[in-house]
């Protein structure tokens, strides 16, 4: 069994399921947590993470505060890394106190943080990904240490363009095309710093409308396009230890 730590999203957590057909198992897990926010750690005594009810929630939101992956990642001792940045669609902002948090909910709406908020870091924009550049540098700093560089597999799948019924997912067809279309420098950049890039084609990727756990979405799928994901993935690293 190789022992995978997963940083990313759902995109990757939810193929899990169908890990013991692979011969993988999952060592680790971080998610809601941007690379810009993981080096800039926030202070969590400015936060009242006792208002999260979820301790899933409370949890992830706490690691991205303190900036706790990489931590997590070498606690693990993980054979591969499956990384996929579903997440990074998230505003990444700035915090009075210093450093930065992934927005992955209404933090000051909720009553978890006095606010103001500073400025927001949108995935995209130009100054977002200059400083997901620098940031991925320090990624591959921290997995050339674990002795991980060449074990890094980037989960490219895109974003599904049409659900199971061959339908606009819920009208989400449009930000799934400009997410798809945003993320390429990303992945570009990822695979020249040395990532594993593994992408599915498009026209495997099919988000569920109907049955998925979390809902409808254009990164929740149908079961075949885990299935098609993890045997690209497996392969990956199939050639890559051979």
């Amino acid at each position: 069994m190789k022992r995978v730590f997963i940083y990313g999203s759902c995109v990757t957590r939810d193929s899990v399921a169908w890990f013991k057909y692979f011969n993988l198992e999952m060592a680790g897990y971080v998610a809601r947590q941007s690379l810009l926010s993981t080096f800039r750690r926030a202070d969590s005594a400015e936060f009242k993470l006792s208002k999260i009810t979820s301790a899933f929630q409370r949890r992830m939101a706490k690691n991205d505060i303190e900036g706790n992956m990489r931590f997590d990642l070498r606690r693990s001792e993980p054979d591969v890394v499956f990384w996929d940045i579903c997440d990074e669609r998230m505003l990444v902002r700035k915090i009075p106190g210093g450093g930065m948090i992934t927005q992955s909910r209404d933090y000051v709406t909720e009553g978890i943080h006095p606010g103001p908020l500073g400025y927001r870091y949108t995935f995209g924009t130009d100054e977002h990904f200059e400083l997901w550049g620098h940031a991925l540098g320090q990624f591959m700093q921290v997995l050339d240490q674990a002795g991980l560089a060449r074990k890094l597999y980037l989960n490219a799948t895109p974003w599904a363009i049409v659900d199971e019924f061959g339908n606009n997912h819920a009208g989400q067809s449009e930000i799934a095309s400009k997410f798809n279309s945003d993320a390429q420098r990303y992945l570009e950049l990822a695979g020249s710093s040395g990532a594993n890039v593994v992408a599915i084609d498009q026209s495997r990727a099919i988000s569920r409308t109907e049955g998925h756990q979390w809902g409808p979405a254009p990164f929740h799928y149908v079961d075949d396009t885990y299935s098609a994901m993890l045997e690209d993935l497996a392969a990956a690293v199939g050639r890559e230890q051979s």
